[in-house]
């Protein structure tokens, strides 16, 4: 794309100069019509749209112009010989970036103008400010009106003629410009501002040496407004532009969170028409290293649970229930190999920020919300990808007006090159990002129980004073995960051992049950964590705190509020299942007799009475005494 015909207008002279064929265009002798009309003026500050046809040299050229004076940005799409090529000129930033077969090069816009259709010049004020190749022309030469008496593509036309002498070029030019005449025809949008739009341009020349060249640049559908959405005024998806200035860095994301996700993967251009789509749910902790996704798989439903505490991967088949426990390995979305050892990604290296060169796009629309949008570039697994994140713009709103802004993807793509059998294509993964949301830790969303059926364990009862009934049953799941990061820092444990504690609520008191595993067999490829001590020894350290401290429990609750709820010492007792009878032993924590202690004796003489009744029903069965109304059951 060479714009000769119109970069030659800022040299041109529209006087008379040595060397200019005077017999070939003298501007003294044009014929001026009576009515003396002014040319029609594009303002600076206008926008503007167009279709431009370039004939010249035996080559037609196509040109769809969009001119946004407001907004000092110009874009024009160029098709010459079936090669398409789109120029996104940004004026305020002085950034020039070519696009051709979904390969962009960056250039400085004031050393590249002669790869554009666009200028720049410097206003009354100082200002420097993009024009139009249609007004270029028009601003450097003086043009002389000639009348209306010529039709163009059967539009009557009113025309202007010029004279000019390119001294680079050893060439005289006599340029004709025509526009719509508004008294005689109409266009087919019509514009109150505008009622006369350009039509043609033609441009003869004659040089020295006597060589003849025409150029005409038809102009269609014009319209003196836009018709652009916001993600047009940017280079495609997937098209990244090495060098371009960045104006805006990528969001700090937060170290927890939950989301769904609709994958999908195509191989774009190649299989466009085939491809493959799953639903996830990710839970991701930073702080606990755990994570956390659910799939469908052969029509069944799993869920796996990665701690990278201990290196282990629980698979678990939610219908059957049965589970199956693998190595963690290193290369998927949420882990990473640091030397020989599998950790957890960070928040930034999850959404593949980390290693990536990026660059802000701008402001688009996705799905109906106004996002952000990054496009960066970055080796995985080997292979250059490109990246796409779009986040949810400052401008937009969740449904809660009141909450505050915090970054929140809505979409993120990868591009990766693709070796098919017969083909190279490239492969689009594409997450679509539902409901994403900061979270505090959620240990029911990491139940392993059904992976460590095969382990020892050890349960744990201990009462809560009444005082505390409304505070932990309106904060319940807090007050849950508080007891277990409570129990695991004085067991020096591993977070999964420790079951989510069940709580019941009574008249005058509150019991919290847990069960504590013992610690696995095998590790992954992980540091071994010093704090997972075995069941007996974990079990000890239990027993001996509560010998002589309370237990604080501290949370915040809803309101934000920090709460303790304190745990008496001697109130931690064990209790073992057996034969279907819970024997519970709580000592007395206070003087005199409790509520709790109340119950305690109460449940005792039930069971007493219970096994008194056995043993006398036992001994009426043998015939060694005579209990005459159990008659009447046997």
């Amino acid at each position: 794309m060479i714009w000769n015909f119109l970069i030659v207008f800022i040299f041109l002279n529209g006087i008379f100069c040595q060397g200019q064929d005077l017999e070939f265009c003298d501007i003294n002798k044009i014929q001026p019509d009576p009515e003396k009309l002014q040319i029609p003026a594009v303002d600076l500050n206008s926008q503007y749209q167009a279709v431009l046809e370039r004939n010249a040299l035996g080559v037609t050229e196509e040109i769809k112009e969009y001119y946004d004076g407001k907004n000092n940005i110009g874009i024009a799409i160029t098709t010459d010989a079936s090669l398409k090529t789109s120029a996104y000129a940004y004026f305020s930033l002085n950034e020039l970036l070519l696009v051709m077969n979904k390969k962009c090069v960056t250039y400085k816009l004031n050393e590249s103008y002669s790869l554009t259709p666009f200028f720049l010049v410097t206003d009354q004020q100082g200002n420097e400010h993009i024009v139009s190749p249609l007004t270029v022309a028009l601003r450097n030469l003086t043009f002389i009106y000639t009348g209306s008496s010529s039709s163009i593509r059967g539009i009557p036309v009113n025309e202007w003629q010029t004279c000019a002498y390119s001294s680079k070029e050893k060439r005289t030019y006599k340029i004709t410009v025509s526009f719509s005449n508004p008294k005689k025809w109409s266009p087919a949008e019509i514009s109150a501002n505008f009622p006369s739009v350009p039509v043609q341009t033609k441009i003869e020349s004659l040089g020295q040496d006597g060589s003849y060249k025409s150029e005409v640049l038809s102009v269609f559908k014009y319209k003196s407004r836009l018709d652009l959405t916001l993600e047009d005024y940017f280079v495609p998806s997937g098209v990244y532009c090495p060098g371009r200035i960045n104006l805006k860095s990528l969001p700090t994301m937060p170290k927890s969170f939950t989301f769904s996700n609709q994958l999908s993967e195509t191989i774009v251009e190649v299989l466009d028409k085939a491809g493959k789509i799953d639903y996830l749910r990710e839970d991701y902790d930073y702080n606990y290293k755990l994570f956390r996704f659910d799939y469908d798989k052969a029509n069944q439903a799993f869920s796996e649970i990665h701690d990278f505490t201990t290196g282990l991967n629980y698979i678990i088949n939610r219908k059957t229930g049965e589970c199956k426990i693998d190595i963690l390995k290193a290369g998927q979305v949420d882990s990473q190999l640091n030397g020989t050892n599998v950790e957890i990604r960070d928040p930034s290296a999850f959404f593949d920020f980390d290693g990536a060169d990026f660059q802000y796009v701008g402001e688009r629309r996705q799905d109906g919300i106004n996002t952000d949008v990054w496009i960066g570039r970055k080796t995985i697994n080997g292979l250059e990808s490109i990246l796409e994140w779009y986040f949810m713009a400052e401008s937009w709103n969740k449904t809660d007006l009141s909450q505050k802004y915090v970054p929140t993807p809505i979409k993120f793509i990868t591009y990766t090159t693709a070796k098919l059998q017969n083909a190279t294509g490239v492969l689009k993964v594409t997450n679509n990002i539902f409901n994403f949301r900061e979270t505090e830790l959620n240990l029911f969303e990491y139940d392993i129980r059904s992976c460590v059926t095969d382990l020892e364990k050890q349960s744990f009862l201990f009462s809560v004073s009444v005082g505390y009934t409304d505070v932990i049953r309106s904060n319940l799941r807090r007050f849950q995960e508080a007891v277990v990061l409570a129990i695991q820092k004085i067991a020096r444990v591993v977070l999964l051992r420790i079951t989510v504690p069940q709580v019941a609520f009574y008249s005058d008191f509150v019991i919290v049950t847990f069960d504590l595993y013992e610690r696995s067999k095998i590790y992954g490829n992980v540091l071994v964590p010093m704090d997972d001590l075995i069941l007996r020894d974990a079990v000890e350290n239990l027993k001996d705190f509560f010998k002589f401290e309370n237990l604080e429990i501290s949370f915040i609750d809803d309101l934000e509020k920090n709460v303790t709820v304190v745990i008496f010492s001697n109130s931690l007792n064990d209790h073992v299942d057996s034969e279907g009878y819970v024997t519970f032993q709580i000592e007395k924590v206070d003087k005199g007799f409790s509520s709790t202690s109340v119950f305690v004796i109460t449940l005792i003489v039930i069971a007493v009475g219970a096994l008194f009744g056995l043993y006398l029903i036992q001994l009426h069965s043998l015939n060694k005494i005579n209990l005459p109304f159990l008659k009447l059951f046997y």
